[in-house]
């Protein structure tokens, strides 16, 4: 063989060896390219995600200020959460005549207005189809229907 044809033989190999060498770092170059997109679609689907989540983090963040600013009321009043107490209460629909819905009424803030009642659900209404809460008595007048639920603050000791 002459030199100049080994010489040509010698270039190929080496012309294929560094087509082959250039192919595989194409394909792993491929590979690499198919993972990071496909990590890429999973983090802009965690960032939409926690862009929903943002909302309700402000709103604890605002309900945790909003109590705060209350603790601080609660400090600067002079109330000490260590001297109240609290029962829940729940009166379901019933029938009372207007005298036994006063009183009902005023437990609910004590004799001296000393408790505090903090409904979660409220409902006074009339009986008699021709009465009104703040009307005066008729003959026919069958009270209050009264339903409530929520919680009672009283103190524990009298101040």
């Amino acid at each position: 063989m002459d030199a100049s044809r080994r010489l040509r033989l010698v270039l190929l190999g080496v012309a294929t060896l560094a087509l082959a060498v250039a192919a595989w770092f194409a394909w792993q170059a491929v590979g690499r390219l198919g993972q990071a997109r496909s990590e890429a679609a999973s983090a802009r689907a965690e960032l939409t995600q926690l862009r929903g989540l943002v909302p309700a983090l402000e709103q604890h963040e605002r309900y945790a200020k909003d109590a705060e600013d209350i603790k601080a009321m609660v400090a600067k009043a002079g109330f000490d959460p260590a001297r109240w107490s609290n029962r829940k209460l729940q009166r379901t629909t019933a029938l009372l005549s207007r005298r036994d819905a006063e009183i009902l009424l005023v437990q609910q803030i004590g004799a001296s207005g000393a408790q505090w009642f903090a409904a979660d659900y409220f409902d006074v209404t009339v009986a008699s189809p021709g009465a009104g809460l703040f009307s005066p008595v008729l003959q026919d007048d069958r009270g209050f229907n009264v339903e409530m639920a929520g919680v009672v603050y009283f103190p524990l000791v009298s101040r």
